[in-house]
């Protein structure tokens, strides 16, 4: 197989031949510069209809029927929405009564009512048997496995440089050759005690696609997570082989694996209420926070996409997969909120503050638009914290830990302080964080069997420690501890956002309260009075908008609302620059990419050539649905003794390039990245006779060798980017070779 001329095979004659890279014809005078495998089994999801839901099956699917999924892929939470509507129906408005969401989540533990899943995985020991694609993933360069026809990477249970089984691996438990995820994590940890070994733990992994100063203490806890089980070969390395420590690409197997579990079970409820088939056609849309970058866009899209493929969720789920909407998650819950609302008006300001259970994100937001609803940005920078509710799990079990640490008379029959405390989470987590109001309780008791109180063990005075027999008390100073750490932040960047409002003579009204963290009475009331308060300082009051059961599932069912009626937003104003690895004759006098390149000369021809990125699609630039770039001449050469002519073409992205004819490895191309390639089998050319050897030129050097003409075709078709090989060149030219790429992350969310 040959690669286009630049390291490996043609002309460069390299240890591996049989790659050959393209090669570029010289455009004289051009001027331009931009142009042993083992599934892991996870519980079946349940497939039992509460009550509840038994009466949602109102819609049964027809074949003119479609179905559009909302993803909501939170930090600590995931929900996902969905509609049924006729396969034409072009841009519609919805009603949030048309929007349902998905419940039954297995082990729920709430009579399947709950309307998210924890973003929790644990793998075991097991590698994963995972769906295969060697045509659209993100590698590094000289990875190709020719032997196996597919990056090796890809093959089942292929993960990191080194496999280590964990010295623990006999010692867990029953489950360990399941792959645990949604309520069973929290389930096994807290409930169950497992021992199964937490170094295979995947918590908050959103975190690592949010390259930010708040988030740094959770990402270097990640990755610590991510390399432990790149070498013990559950994952796989994503991204650049050369790096020296994971990065947000290597996120993509543990968020593709979690994702893969929620779309199953999202499938299989679609079949049970409303009649689903695999000839269903879907339209998935996936929600990104406002501060991301559109290279961590691409990261979730790859892993949905690998998801969406490994499901088959949809017809046709191949092309499903490339033409993923992507809505900021912000204007999804203010989309749902808003859409039969008549208290907010053409122009008004207004903040979204989506509080999540890792993170907090707030968004000033105008309306721009009242039907359809359409918001403007503000200019006001939004601004976002690792302040959201798994925290308060975090400080209630450290003020455990810390109470408790002296009590060795508890640690018996195999019990730790650890697996004590944990048990006492669940409780907090679903009663005392969710439903109570802790500010306006005088406190409670925790019980925990065998716990010695104060009287029986004689302490008085500053010596007691609020302990009972079998009960530990909690009184409103240790709730302050927990909470006010984390509401002083929330309240920190709503200042922020207010005072930039009032600085732009902006008048913000009303805030609106979504997100799990949203629907906590402690949170509500600790907001509405700090808006009362900062509203006495303004020359208007500020209104809190709250509705704890529209909190949980905004984003994820304004997502399904915005993507039913996609007009009048952003227009296709291109984020990214995409293009093609080149192999081009060197010609420092026409391009300036080339005046300090190195030229490698080909032992074939005898030409000096650059490798270098040709962009097609350029940033900053209007992109039509369905815009058709102008074709690339291309070439590649062969020695004349190859087996077979496999050529290669690699797409390229960068966020920051905007020029050609660069050197791969110039400053200028310093962010670009691998989007996909295609190998293209040539080799018919010479054994019909349609190809000759071509003999060097005198004076150039070189020696007997083939040379194989075919051009590549760039066109965009909605929100994917499909590239051609095509041979002859010209309208009747035949495709030998394809590939596709979703392209949604190059543009401002929202965008058709």
């Amino acid at each position: 197989m040959s690669k286009n001329m630049a390291t490996r095979g043609g002309p460069f004659g390299s240890k591996n031949r049989n790659v050959s890279r393209q090669t570029v014809p010289a455009r004289r005078g051009d001027k331009s510069q931009n142009q042993g495998n083992r599934t892991m089994h996870s519980p079946t999801p349940s497939t039992a209809i509460s009550v509840r839901s038994s009466n949602m099956r109102s819609h049964l699917i027809t074949p003119t029927d479609k179905g559009v999924v909302g993803l909501d892929y939170g930090t600590t939470f995931t929900s996902v929405s969905y509609s049924i509507v006729p396969i034409n129906c072009g841009n519609m408005k919805g009603s949030s009564n048309d929007v349902l969401s998905v419940i039954n989540w297995p082990s729920d533990g709430e009579d399947g009512q709950r309307k998210q899943v924890p973003t929790e995985s644990w793998y075991s020991p097991e590698p994963v048997e995972r769906y295969r694609n060697d045509e659209d993933e993100i590698f590094d360069e000289n990875l190709f496995d020719t032997s196996q026809g597919q990056h090796p990477l890809l093959l089942s249970g292929a993960g990191g440089d080194t496999i280590n089984e964990p010295e623990d691996s006999e010692m867990e438990d029953e489950l360990s050759v399941d792959f645990l995820w949604g309520y069973s994590v929290p389930y096994q940890m807290y409930k169950a005690n497992s021992t199964r070994s937490q170094r295979r733990l995947v918590k908050r992994a959103k975190l690592m696609l949010v390259e930010t100063e708040y988030t740094n203490e959770d990402r270097k806890g990640l990755r610590s997570t991510l390399t432990g089980l790149l070498k013990e070969g559950i994952i796989r390395r994503h991204g650049k082989r050369s790096k020296t420590e994971s990065d947000m690409w290597d996120a993509v197997d543990p968020i593709s694996d979690y994702i893969v579990k929620v779309l199953q079970h999202t499938k299989e409820q679609l079949k049970i209420l409303h009649g689903f088939t695999d000839q269903t056609p879907v339209d998935f849309v996936m929600t990104v926070p406002t501060v991301w970058s559109p290279e961590a866009s691409r990261v979730l899209q790859t892993s949905v996409k690998a998801a969406i493929q490994a499901t088959t969720f949809g017809n046709p789920w191949v092309t499903t997969a490339d033409n993923i909407f992507l809505i900021s998650e912000p204007e999804a819950a203010a989309t749902f909120l808003l859409e039969s609302s008549e208290d907010i008006s053409l122009g008004e300001t207004f903040i979204i503050a989506d509080c999540g259970g890792g993170t907090v994100d707030v968004v000033t937001y105008g309306v721009s638009n009242r039907y359809p609803l359409r918001l403007q940005d503000e200019k006001i920078q939004p601004a976002g914290d690792n302040c959201g509710s798994s925290y308060l799990n975090d400080n209630y079990k450290d003020m455990l830990l810390n109470r408790l640490q002296d009590e060795d008379y508890l640690f018996k029959n195999g019990d730790t302080l650890e697996s004590i405390v944990n048990r006492l989470i669940p409780d907090f987590e679903n009663e005392y964080k969710r439903r109570v109001n802790v500010m306006k309780r005088p406190g409670h008791r925790v019980y925990i069997a065998g716990l010695r109180g104060d009287e029986q063990m004689n302490r008085i005075g500053l010596a007691e420690k609020r302990f009972e027999a079998n009960y530990l008390q909690m009184n409103l100073s240790d709730y302050k501890e927990i909470f006010d750490p984390l509401l002083t932040r929330i309240a920190n960047l709503l200042e922020n956002q207010i005072q930039q409002a009032v600085e732009k003579k902006l008048e913000v009204k009303k805030v609106f309260l979504v997100g799990g963290f949203g629907g906590s009475p402690s949170l509500r009331s600790y907001l509405k009075n700090w808006l009362t308060d900062r509203s006495g300082k303004l020359r208007f009051n500020i209104e809190l908008v709250a509705d704890r059961h529209k909190c949980i599932t905004a984003v994820a069912s304004g997502a399904v609302l915005r993507a039913l009626d996609k007009k009048n937003g952003p227009q296709r104003i291109s984020q990214s620059s995409y293009g093609f690895l080149r192999h081009e004759p060197w010609q420092p006098r026409i391009y300036p990419g080339h005046e300090r390149a190195r030229p490698d000369e080909s032992e074939l021809d005898g030409e000096k050539y650059v490798a270098t990125i040709d962009y097609f699609m350029v940033k900053g630039n209007p992109i039509r649905p369905d815009h058709q770039f102008s074709p690339f001449p291309t070439y590649h050469t062969f020695p004349i003794d190859e087996k077979k002519f496999l050529c290669e073409e690699v797409l390229y992205v960068s966020d920051t390039a905007t020029e050609s004819h660069y050197s791969r490895r110039n400053l200028k191309n310093a962010d670009a990245q691998i989007a996909g390639r295609i190998i293209v089998d040539m080799t018919f050319l010479r054994d019909k006779g349609i190809i000759t050897p071509v003999y060097p030129e005198d004076g150039m050097g070189g020696k007997e060798h083939y040379r194989v003409e075919y051009e590549l075709v760039a066109k965009v078709e909605g929100r994917a980017l499909r590239y051609e090989a095509r041979y002859p060149a010209g309208e009747g030219g035949k495709v030998r070779g394809k590939g596709q790429f979703s392209i949604a992350a190059a543009f401002r969310e929202g965008t058709a």
